[in-house]
């Protein structure tokens, strides 16, 4: 788990030790999230390999610096929006705190960094903010544009985060300016211990979201609570004062499961909220176990507006388990025949076109069913043909019936632990997970995840068996809402000058799109040796989509498994002829077919029925026009398909 906050903010982790014969165990209880076990004896998923592919174009990426922080605690937050994007204006906005080495700030100042030209350049650490008696952390930021207008100088920024007097979160800053650094208005409002600081989002409305939960224990009778205190903070914006007004939502108190020891089985820092562009539907959400539907594990409880925030109504609570696109890729609960979804607490949420909540998560496997063993997971969720463990991530997703998911892709390594961090020691080491978050198009139709992981090439081994990611490389997957396609998850770090380096990373919450082409905005930091070293912000330029990447059934196998793998055809680009490897779990027949980027069939390669085992195919190209292609193994009722290049 990552370290969230200073002071005495600690989550409460106890560590215990299990050994069953023959598998070697070890997991950690958690009361505010779910836990891990470390366990082995997963399940087969076919998979096609522990390092998912890069692009074609992956020696395009480069890493732009545009700015300093004094440490690394401005990044601990993935569900902060820093990163956003504004297309109207055409800017790139990333919010952090100062104290750069180059400039005369301090740590507590607010400033942004902002690009007008897609990233190539930057006009770095503008200020903000700053006092003489609040310490302010956790920034993250929002754009406000005026309906109409297409100038960047009279946009506004908009920042929100958390304030501590001596250690006492008591407060929260709000601030806005133009980005000419004209118009500054900066205010504190008493935050009652909650941490306002998830989710920012600015709608068409002239309103600005943003969320935030308490973290200090609230006496309620007869226990003490931490999801007592759960603020929805709203700005909107005033044209006479070119200002924010703010006003404050407090949620009631919930009717989490409360276990043996009287603790809530909900997460209290997990509060976040999402919005469709027009700011008419939104939601809020937290993970965990609703006494009156309770389904034995944390699950998304979700909380829903549809009159621009003015009154919300919970969700029913929904049972993951009934979804076999879920649980097709857990393993089964101790002593069980059946798995159940134990959702991380890695997870964010973006609104589509359509006002339909997504929330892009990992999901882990429930550890069992007995009472003294709810609110434990398995380390992993299965192990893959390969042999190499995974936690799947998925896009799930609300339906007009219930919730639905989409497969998205795999993390491969588990979470960097305070004993093999490398930064920092004790109390004061800074560990970290995937970082997953999502991001959308302006006009909803596409969703994006992003998370970090190490290849298992190169990830080292903790003391319970398991690669770890301490050398994370960005892998960011799509989703079409319309068309239901999907693009690979795709590894745009690896080979390159920054693989293995991208620590801290933020997702915008808005892709730039333009004519067919989806580019993915993504920060990382050079982060020292130390979480107290200055660290310095980068722009990764050159992560992106297009309509052609995205696919039906992009490389994952059917629920009939014949088809053990596909290799990816070599060589990739070609001219003249390519070979692909396939490796069949049955005898099958086996037909290769090749698309164009329209979805028009132009080659099929019937091979009749052939034995399990390994088989190579070679596709001839000489009547091909250069392109982008996608062939397809069909093998009984399996499919898989990939992406080839012809020069």
């Amino acid at each position: 788990m990552k370290k969230l906050l200073l002071f005495s903010l600690a989550l409460g982790l106890g560590t215990m030790t299990y050994a069953q014969s023959p598998s070697r165990q070890s997991y950690k209880q958690n009361t505010q999230a779910p836990a891990a076990i470390s366990y082995f004896d997963a399940p087969s998923f076919d998979q096609a390999g522990p390092v998912n592919n890069h692009k074609s174009t992956k020696t395009a990426i480069s890493a732009i610096t545009f700015g300093y922080s004094a440490n690394v605690y401005t990044m601990l937050v993935e569900q902060s929006n820093c990163l956003t994007v504004n297309e109207d204006v055409g800017v790139i906005n990333f919010t952090h705190r100062g104290g750069a080495s180059t400039a005369s700030t301090a740590s507590g100042d607010i400033l942004h960094s902002f690009s007008t030209d897609g990233g190539d350049t930057w006009k770095t650490d503008f200020m903000l903010a700053n006092s003489a008696t609040h310490a302010n952390r956790y920034p993250s930021g929002a754009i406000y544009n005026p309906v109409g207008n297409t100038n960047v100088n009279d946009a506004y920024i908009v920042y929100a985060g958390p304030a501590h007097d001596a250690g006492v979160w008591n407060n929260t800053f709000f601030g806005s300016a133009k980005f000419d650094s004209t118009n500054i208005s900066n205010q504190y409002i008493p935050s009652s211990g909650a941490l306002v600081r998830k989710g920012i989002t600015a709608t068409t409305d002239g309103k600005i979201h943003v969320m935030g939960a308490s973290y200090t224990e609230v006496s309620q009778s007869p226990y003490t609570y931490k999801t007592d205190t759960v603020f929805l903070m709203t700005g909107t914006f005033n044209n006479t004062s070119n200002s924010f007004d703010w006003s404050t939502y407090k949620m009631s108190t919930f009717n989490f499961v409360l276990r043996t020891n009287g603790s809530q089985a909900g997460t209290s820092y997990h509060w976040n909220s999402a919005w469709s562009d027009d700011g008419v539907v939104g939601y809020y959400w937290t993970f965990g176990r609703y006494a009156s539907n309770d389904y034995r594990s944390f699950q998304p409880l979700v909380w829903k507006t549809v009159d621009n925030g003015t009154t919300w109504t919970m969700e029913t609570p929904f049972d993951f388990s009934t979804l076999t696109n879920i649980t097709d890729w857990l393993q089964n609960m101790k002593g069980m025949t059946t798995s159940r979804p134990q959702f991380s607490t890695s997870a964010d949420g973006v609104v589509d076109a359509n006002g339909k909540l997504h929330l892009v998560a990992t999901v882990n496997a429930a550890f069992s069913n007995n009472d003294d063993s709810l609110g434990y997971s398995f380390t992993v969720a299965g192990t893959g043909t390969d042999g190499h463990m995974y936690n799947p991530v998925f896009d799930i997703f609300m339906t007009d019936n219930g919730w639905d998911a989409q497969y998205l892709g795999k993390v491969y390594t588990v979470a960097v632990e305070a004993t093999n961090c490398n930064y920092g020691s004790g109390t004061d080491a800074i560990t970290w997970d995937e970082r997953i978050q999502a991001s959308r198009t302006k006009d909803g139709t596409k969703v994006f995840a992003a998370w970090a992981d190490s290849d298992t090439a190169t990830a080292p081994i903790n003391g319970d068996g398991f690669q770890y990611n301490l050398l994370p490389n960005i892998i960011v997957a799509g989703y079409d809402i319309n068309s239901g396609k999907r693009t690979l998850p795709t590894n745009f770090t690896i080979g390159t000058s920054i693989d293995g380096d991208c620590f801290f990373h933020y997702l915008s919450d808005v892709v730039m799109t333009n004519a067919g082409t989806y580019t993915i905005p993504i920060t990382e930091i050079d982060k020292g040796t130390d979480p107290t070293n200055t660290i310095t912000h980068n722009y990764i330029k050159g992560i992106d989509f297009t309509d052609a990447d995205f696919v039906t059934n992009p490389g994952f196998s059917s629920t009939i498994n014949n088809i053990a793998s596909v290799s990816q055809n070599r060589p990739n680009p070609f001219s003249g002829t390519t070979t692909i490897d396939v490796k069949l779990t049955q005898s099958s027949s086996v037909v290769v077919e090749v698309m164009n980027v329209t979805g028009q069939k132009v080659m099929e390669l019937n091979n009749g029925t052939l034995n399990a085992g390994n088989h190579s195919f070679k596709i001839n190209a000489s009547q091909l026009s250069s392109g982008i292609y996608f062939y397809t193994v069909r093998a009984g009722n399996s499919s898989v398909t990939k992406k080839m290049i012809v020069q």
